[in-house]
């Protein structure tokens, strides 16, 4: 059955699923509930294993977005916005470097953010390198665990961390206007 063009969403939603819950209704009508229906037509996926350094309690629901599109590779990045087929003008990194803006390039690569989140480790008493984007999220993934105040301390340092260049970079690509490291550092350490 075609959906009239002027149904609801959810009434189009319903014909659209028809076929794969007709199943449901054929036995025993009694034994139907909603839970049942519920279990039949849920796929669960696989929990992502960094989801802890995005949701936890004290979060800055700001910096979590960030973070969370950045985990699933979905800002738009110069690089991704080149692919999509946008024209743009350069690839370059705004932030510093003349490498092309890619997520690893833009959060630990480039001088800027890497020397950013040298200072943050500093701050924290932690004697730690920046490296690449899937190395870092590695190594918070399995040493930011649990709910101590130490703990929340430095996801807060790590979300501030990724969404401030992601702030940065976006105030010197829209405004034109460029801040310090020390002033980034500054925001972060008062956002924590």
């Amino acid at each position: 059955m075609e959906a009239p063009m002027n149904a609801s969403w959810s009434f189009k939603y319903l014909l659209k699923i028809r076929p794969d819950v007709a199943h449901l209704f054929l036995g025993q009508v009694r034994d139907l509930s909603t839970r049942y229906i519920w279990e039949e037509l849920h796929t669960s996926a696989p929990k992502v294993a960094c989801h802890h350094l995005v949701w936890f309690s004290g979060r800055i629901p700001n910096h979590n977005i960030i973070i969370w599109m950045t985990i699933l590779n979905r800002l738009p990045t110069r690089v991704r916005l080149l692919r999509m087929g946008l024209a743009i003008e350069s690839d370059r990194c705004l932030l510093y470097d003349n490498e092309a803006n890619t997520k690893d390039n833009l959060f630990f690569e480039c001088r800027f953010a890497k020397e950013l989140w040298g200072s943050i480790m500093e701050l924290c008493c932690i004697s730690r390198e920046a490296s690449s984007w899937d190395e870092e999220l590695v190594w918070a993934s399995l040493l930011l665990k649990g709910k101590s105040l130490i703990v929340r301390m430095l996801k807060l340092a790590w979300t501030s961390h990724v969404y401030s260049i992601w702030k940065e970079r976006n105030s010197r690509l829209f405004r034109s206007i460029a801040i310090s490291k020390e002033e980034v550092l500054e925001d972060i350490k008062e956002a924590i």
